[in-house]
């Protein structure tokens, strides 16, 4: 077990997907302020069809009980999980508070790190938690994991290429409707 861990290490890190724990240059140029976060995941869902598995959405008290992410950090904010409790694919919009954007992003950024260090997760959903981002787009703070039915991949390293290939995609339609 602790070789698979050292394998998904270091194919993380040859990968680039630690990206989610760094703060990655934001890109405010051109950023729309004036779009629902909702319309951003309903965006995503659409695009991804049936390997987007986020299909219920996330209520309030649990972006602050499970992310850490309080009423007053976000003017607001749209997520969508799994019904299905085994499985891990999410996509969280929020669009932060004035001033508000550092803490959103550290509040999940601890989330990230705490699942990525979990070591009681699926085997299945390693690949999508180790591919795992957060990105920023103006005051829109993005946490993404995705990865659908990529357990049809035949080893862990192309599962998680596959879970990475469907987060820079969801980040892509996201980046794409906010510069429209």
């Amino acid at each position: 077990m602790k070789k698979i861990w050292i394998m998904i290490f270091v194919v993380c890190l040859l990968m680039g997907c630690t990206r989610g724990n760094t703060h990655v240059e934001e890109e405010t140029s051109g950023i729309r302020d004036d779009v629902s976060a909702k319309v951003l995941v309903e965006a995503v869902a659409s695009e991804l069809g049936d390997e987007y598995w986020a299909d219920m959405e996330l209520a309030p008290e649990y972006l602050e009980d499970w992310y850490g992410i309080s009423s007053d950090l976000y003017e607001e904010y749209y997520g969508q999980t799994p019904m299905i409790s085994a499985n891990v694919d999410a996509l969280i919009v929020v669009k932060a508070a004035e001033d508000k954007k550092e803490k959103v992003e550290e509040a999940l950024r601890a989330y990230r790190d705490k699942l990525v260090n979990d070591t009681m997760q699926y085997p299945s959903n390693i690949p999508k938690i180790q591919a795992s981002m957060i990105e920023t787009y103006g005051n829109y703070v993005c946490f993404v994991q995705l990865g659908g039915s990529m357990n049809n991949q035949e080893d862990e390293e192309e599962a998680m290429k596959v879970c990475m290939e469907a987060n820079e995609q969801a980040l892509s339609i996201i980046k794409k409707e906010l510069t429209k």
